[in-house]
């Protein structure tokens, strides 16, 4: 019988960290890191980062502990409050137990879903639609994998360097990459790196992308001269990556602010990229704001309050508005990082068909959770 309760335990114990995080000073760092993410559930990554640059009192070997101690309590919370913790500092006590090797033997099951739901901190609709997905066995797999830590991912930024010597320029700054297979431009980097530190980054030679919204750009028609139309980039990652395989991108965005980001980034990268109102084009990408429930590896805190509902209405209408941009015999394309089929199974929009979709996850695909879907007009 597969043991969803215990699935997101970690394997093996890791007395290196479970043995300062049970030093007083520590614990107290990390209480207030965690009471600082919690005065705002849906800011709580970006307040944990500043929080984390302004705490001048920790070194960088405490910082690391902390920051697991932190994140770890919010991935395993509802498992160390089924487990009996009634306060904040049983919550810490607890988390270094299991990081010590604890797996609450003891404690009994309960129905598959309200276990998967203990298991991940997840409300139980979301266990309860990822274990109808999945199945009970891949749902575990899913879950041993949302307790590692994710790789970094880059992009070859092929207007300047190939990949393999892009690969031999960071090896020079001591940067070791392996290539991803099935992406020509993607490469893993190996251990930690200071990659926004590197010459290499500072002469537009790479960008940090993951493998998922990289092979999304892959599959793509695209050759010399496609017009794209990119209505939701942000800071243009995937504007920047149909640019350099050289396409014509159209860039448009309501945050002001991560057009400038993506005005730098472009210019770093020798990119020409067009930021205007939408007009027509070949190919018109929708990257859909969404729960971000694909990223729950990198993003721990995003459990907290975790929903497909907050983002459909928004994702519905830019659906069928972006029909209107799309040039005879293009294509429609939309994509989220979300794993929840209320956010990406969406109908299609009324005279157009399906072309192709694929749903990405983290523990079959080594990327990120994703899902993008073609459309073309019938």
């Amino acid at each position: 019988m597969t043991d969803l309760l215990r699935c997101a335990l970690p394997v093996e114990p890791d007395l290196s960290l479970a043995e300062p995080a049970r030093r007083p000073w520590i614990v107290n760092q990390a209480l207030t890191g965690l009471a600082e993410a919690r005065k705002s559930p849906a800011f709580a990554t970006p307040n944990l980062a500043r929080w984390f640059r302004k705490n001048r009192s920790l070194g960088s070997r405490d910082r690391r502990v902390v920051s697991e101690m932190v994140h770890g309590i919010i991935r395993h919370e509802a498992l160390l409050l089924r487990a009996g913790a009634r306060s904040p500092e049983d919550l810490a006590r607890m988390w270094a137990d299991i990081i010590a090797g604890e797996r609450f033997e003891e404690m009994e099951l309960a129905t598959p879903a309200e276990d998967f739901a203990t298991a991940l901190n997840v409300p139980g609709a979301v266990a309860t639609e990822w274990l109808r997905v999945l199945g009970a066995e891949r749902a575990a797999e899913y879950g041993h994998c949302l307790t590692l830590r994710p790789a970094m991912q880059i992009r070859t930024n092929t207007i300047k360097i190939t990949r393999d010597k892009l690969i031999q320029t960071l090896e020079n700054e001591d940067v070791e990459t392996v290539a991803v297979e099935g992406i020509d431009t993607a490469l893993t980097v190996q251990g930690r790196a200071n990659l926004l530190a590197t010459k290499a980054f500072a002469n537009g030679l790479f960008e940090v992308q993951d493998a998922s919204s990289q092979r999304m750009c892959a599959a793509l028609p695209i050759a010399p001269g496609t017009r794209v139309l990119d209505l939701c980039a942000g800071a243009g990652g995937k504007s920047l990556a149909l640019a350099a395989r050289g396409a014509q991108v159209t860039a448009t965005d309501i945050r002001e602010k991560a057009l400038v980001e993506l005005e730098k980034r472009a210019l770093r990268a020798g990119a020409d990229i067009t930021l205007e109102q939408p007009s027509p084009a070949d190919i018109v990408l929708i990257d859909a704001p969404c729960s971000g429930s694909g990223r729950l590896r990198r993003n721990p805190a995003l459990r907290w309050g975790l929903t497909d509902l907050t983002h459909r209405e928004t994702q519905n209408e830019l659906l069928n508005e972006a029909t209107e941009w799309v040039e005879p015999g293009g294509w429609l394309v939309y994509a989220t990082c979300s794993l929840f089929e209320r956010e990406n199974h969406h109908p299609t929009p009324e005279g157009w068909s399906i072309i192709e979709e694929h749903t990405l996850w983290p523990h079959t695909d080594h990327c990120d959770g994703f899902y993008w879907r073609v459309m073309q007009r019938e």
